[in-house]
Order: structure tokens, then C-alpha cells, then sequence
């Protein structure tokens, strides 16, 4: 089994699944890495995909939704569920089997769409919010997302939020090395950045770093490649 005939076969299921789903979906991405997308694709992400080697026989469905308002570097379970998680669900899938897209479908209607749904981007906002709130010493990571949030929404100032995530991601950057640090740098520079913007021109201003920054991000992933229409 070589990758591409494995890929072939994930886009098979996921082009078969489109027409089951409510609302507008269209594939995008390469590979294995293509997703079903809920359109309009705006500032989160709903997504249907497959996690797992691109040459090994089983993985993972997943479905979540992806917030496009923080750095995007790597895809989140925080707001999605993968299927060794469902009760009903087998634990994996193997696409090249007769039986992945019946699995894929029952997945999805099932566990992944009620997930996505539980997610709109005003409840991640709300959440967001809310735990910023919060003593920081109990903070989850929903606040990541408030700056991001505060310029789409036209709430507030993301000012406040955002230097503390500076300042946050710096410090754990620090007292690590490599990978995580870089991305821990990146991050940092991503808030820094976002800062200065609403300093230079406050909304208008941010709320182009922050569009610039999010189709670049998809782009890198190859998901403004849209293979259906």
C-alpha cells in the first residue's frame, strides 16, 4: 500500500460523505492531510479528517473545529474528538478496507458533526472570555484565543490579553530548548505583533495582521486548496 493510493482512498470516503452533511462542505488539502471543511471558512475551521502515518495501514477519524484567530501550529483536539474517543466507535480505521466508509459516515454523523456543532465561534469567544476571567493560576487555554477574538468581534482592546500570552509564552520558552521553544518564540512574536498592529492603527490595522496571518497559515498546510467546488 503506497501513500498516494492510501490518499486516493481518503478522498474517495470524505467526496462520498459531502453529500450526507448539512450545509455547504468542500475538500481541501492534500494527501492524507485533506479535510472535509465547512464553508464559509471564516475565523475557526470545522473539520472532518484522518490523523496517522500516511503508509500504515490504520489511524484516526477525526472532527473538531480549529480556531483561525492564534497561531495555527498543529491541529487541536480541544474543541474536536477522535474515535478511539466515542463509546460506539471501532478504536481505528483502515481506508483501504471495504468497511472505512461505513465507519467513516457513522463517525461523523454520529459523534463529529454534534461536536462541531457544540463549537460556533461565539461560544469560543464566550469561553475565551470567561477564562481569561479567571485567577490566572486556573486558567485553561481557551484565553489563548481572546485576543484574536476581541479584534474579529470588535469587543475590545486585545491588548491586555495579549502581552500577558507574550510575556507567558517567552518565559516557558526559556526553560526549554528546540522545537517547543521555537514555537513558543513564534508564538510570542504572533502577540507581539498583533500589539503593535492595534497600536498602529487599533481594529482596521489588527484586523489585517490578523487575515494576513491566518491565510498564510492555511496556505502552509495547503488548505486554501480547494479540490471540490
Amino acid at each position: 500500500m503506497s501513500s498516494a493510493d492510501k490518499a486516493r482512498r481518503w478522498r474517495q470516503i470524505l467526496s462520498e460523505l459531502r453529500p450526507a452533511l448539512p450545509g455547504e462542505w468542500r475538500l481541501r488539502g492534500v494527501g492524507v492531510g485533506s479535510v472535509l471543511a465547512r464553508e464559509p471558512l471564516d475565523w475557526s475551521l470545522a473539520w472532518i479528517g484522518y490523523s496517522g502515518s500516511p503508509t500504515r495501514p490504520v489511524g484516526w477519524l477525526t472532527a473538531g473545529v480549529q480556531p483561525l484567530v492564534t497561531p495555527f501550529t498543529s491541529w487541536i483536539m480541544t474543541y474536536g474528538v477522535r474515535m478511539d474517543e466515542v463509546q460506539s466507535a471501532p478504536p481505528t480505521v483502515d481506508l483501504m478496507s471495504d468497511a472505512a466508509a461505513g465507519q467513516t459516515r457513522q463517525f461523523v454523523l454520529d459523534a463529529g458533526l454534534k461536536e462541531i456543532d457544540d463549537w460556533p465561534p461565539e461560544r469560543l469567544a464566550d469561553v475565551a472570555e470567561r477564562d481569561f476571567a479567571r485567577d490566572p493560576r486556573q486558567r485553561r487555554t481557551h484565553w489563548h484565543q481572546l485576543p484574536g477574538w476581541r479584534v474579529v468581534n470588535g469587543t475590545a482592546s486585545p491588548v491586555e490579553p495579549a502581552t500577558q500570552l507574550a510575556q507567558l509564552c517567552r518565559e516557558r520558552a526559556a526553560g526549554i530548548s528546540g522545537k517547543g521553544a521555537r514555537q513558543l518564540a513564534e508564538k510570542a512574536a504572533f502577540y507581539e505583533r498583533l500589539t503593535q498592529a492595534w497600536h498602529d492603527g487599533e481594529r482596521e490595522s489588527a484586523l489585517r495582521f490578523l487575515t494576513s496571518h491566518r491565510d498564510q497559515a492555511l496556505a502552509a498546510r495547503k488548505l486554501d486548496k480547494i479540490l471540490t467546488p
